[in-house]
């Protein structure tokens, strides 16, 4: 699906309806890698998240329920979490003419003192970047270029913000007339008007193309009036109905993908099934989710959702198990308030009445005792110490269950991030680990006849060798059957990730730019490959060893030396 600045102007209609005074309660990345933010207090009752796909293609805003990662999101984005967190939404605004939204957020402090942030999205393909402005002041970016790195503008925490710049017309009425006369075919006269009016975004300049095509001209000065005319009121249209709740077009193809969609119709799709839908957020989510199935096929991909499903219900468990352990972990009060009644009880045995339901002690007014009526005192008071004994015995157990389940939701974690990036021989690895994981036999049989593919190899310019696993298997070969016990073994910081193992040249010694190119690459095979800069752990091979009865890629390792990887593509 291709977007535009109407588009993006429309979008920024819906997301204000939507979002219109909600409170920012959280900023982080999705499992998926999108920034997202976590609104409140909304109209709607319900929280909504807004999840930002400005790297995609194409870059993206959506409307989504999903709950933020647990995880350690980009510098820059918890500079910007801390800064939006307890604001209000008080406007989303769309850059004339660029695929930029600007989203206001306000708040006021107790003496009445009133702060205002900005977050500009530049969702251009390519080119995409999210920015935190503070009084048009850059305070944090997901993406920093100096003027040197880039002619046209700078990004840069601490200086003014430079908006992208809009493309200029290149062309005059005269030259544009020129250029239609020379024009062999339509995609010659759409060229020709995008010179002359670069505001025209190309889906609706192609549009008036299609319908020029059906007139014959009298002269090249003729079709570029009538271009020139009609493009300028198909704009029009088009600005009125971004702003406004008028439906959305959209044409699709024989199997019902999104061939395109704008806010006025387009006549080069007139053959295509046509339909109209209340919204463009809800059509950026179905493009974004057929992008994802197409490059991993529809099978692979109900196969994929399977299993994380089932991932994800057993980390639910998990974390409410764990967090029952806790609770009862941590009630000292509950065991200190058994022992105080056990010795009152004792301390006071011959003032408690006979066949009494409760007794408060004078010594101690603000505990009442509940008793059992059928016992004396001291049967009482045996009864609360056998119950203190029993919760002060539970404790080391209590303890050993926590570190289970702890090991347990790691390897879930490390089990969801190889799952989504899995190719197809490896999912049915992960449903039998999972399987195993679970305590119950494998519930398909092993595929022995298929091929699988090798760990990642890479031969840099020093002679040295750089080796990445790419699943469970994959690592456990590159760990403990590829590297020898003195090669370099990386691996990201507390997230799930690649193993990645550093073989020196032959004869000779690693260079930096060894180091820095396998930090690079166990940065962009994490969790956090969206992230700018990632926390990279490495250490001699023969410091790392497997978990005991853990999930797949868990290992020990200890003598690590930390350095920073940055992901690319």
């Amino acid at each position: 699906m291709v977007t535009d600045w109407i588009l993006i102007r429309r979008a920024a209609a819906e997301l204000e309806r939507s979002l219109l005074r909600g409170r920012v309660s959280d900023a982080g990345l999705l499992d998926d890698g999108r920034v997202a933010i976590r609104f409140g207090g909304l109209r709607k009752g319900s929280p909504a998240t807004l999840a930002i796909d400005a790297f995609g293609s194409p870059p993206v805003v959506t409307l989504d329920d999903a709950e933020l990662a647990i995880g350690v999101d980009p510098g820059w984005l918890r500079s910007a979490g801390t800064t939006l967190r307890g604001m209000r939404l008080t406007a989303v605004r769309a850059r004339q003419g660029d695929r930029v939204l600007v989203l206001a957020f306000g708040t006021a402090s107790r003496f009445g003192v009133e702060s205002e942030s900005r977050l500009v999205l530049e969702l251009v393909p390519r080119y995409g970047n999210l920015v935190l402005l503070h009084d048009r002041v850059v305070v944090a970016a997901a993406k920093q270029f100096s003027p040197a790195e880039n002619e046209a503008r700078s990004v840069q925490v601490g200086l003014p913000y430079e908006a992208p710049p809009l493309p200029r017309a290149t062309l005059d009425f005269a030259a544009f007339s020129r250029a239609l006369e020379a024009a062999a075919d339509p995609r010659d006269r759409m060229r020709a008007l995008g010179g002359y009016l670069p505001e025209l975004p190309r889906l609706l300049a192609a549009s008036v193309t299609a319908e020029s095509e059906a007139t014959p001209w009298e002269s090249a000065t003729r079709l570029a009036a009538w271009l020139d005319e009609r493009g300028r009121a198909l704009l029009a249209s088009a600005e009125s109905a971004a702003d406004g709740p008028d439906a959305v077009h959209v044409y699709r193809d024989g199997d019902g993908a999104i061939a395109a969609a704008h806010v006025v119709p387009l006549a080069q799709y007139v053959a295509l099934a046509h339909d109209t839908v209340p919204d463009v957020l809800g059509l950026f989510a179905e493009a974004r989710s057929a992008t994802l199935r197409s490059r991993r096929g529809d099978a692979t991909e109900r196969r994929r959702a399977t299993l994380l499903t089932r991932i994800a219900k057993r980390a639910r468990a998990t974390a409410d198990e764990l967090s029952a352990v806790a609770a009862r972990t941590a009630d000292d009060a509950e065991r200190e308030r058994l022992r105080a009644s056990g010795d009152a009880l004792y301390t006071h045995a011959l003032e408690v009445p006979p066949g009494a339901v409760n007794y408060v002690p004078p010594t101690n007014p603000g505990l009442t005792i509940p008793l059992d009526p059928q016992l004396d005192a001291k049967g009482n008071a045996q009864a609360y110490y056998a119950r203190y004994r029993k919760a002060a015995d539970a404790l080391p157990h209590l303890e050993r269950r926590r570190k289970v389940l702890g090991a347990r939701r790691d390897a879930l974690d490390v089990f969801a991030f190889e799952a989504e990036r899995a190719d197809p021989p490896t999912l049915p690895e992960l449903e039998a680990g999972l399987d195993e994981l679970e305590g119950r036999p494998p519930q398909r049989a092993p595929q022995s006849n298929v091929r699988r593919r090798a760990p990642l190899r890479l031969d840099r310019p020093s002679g040295a060798r750089i080796y990445v696993g790419r699943s469970p298997r994959e690592n456990a070969e590159v760990t403990f059957r590829i590297a020898r016990p003195d090669d370099l073994w990386f691996h990201a910081r507390g997230i799930p990730g690649s193993h990645v193992v550093l073989q020196a040249p032959p004869g000779g010694a690693l260079d930096d730019d060894d180091l820095a190119a396998a930090a690079d690459l166990a940065a962009t095979h994490s969790k956090a490959k969206n992230a700018p800069r990632v926390e990279i752990d490495y250490t001699e091979r023969k410091f790392v060893r497997k978990q005991r009865d853990a999930g797949p890629g868990l290992v020990w390792y200890t003598s690590a030396r930390t350095r920073i990887g940055h992901p690319s593509s």
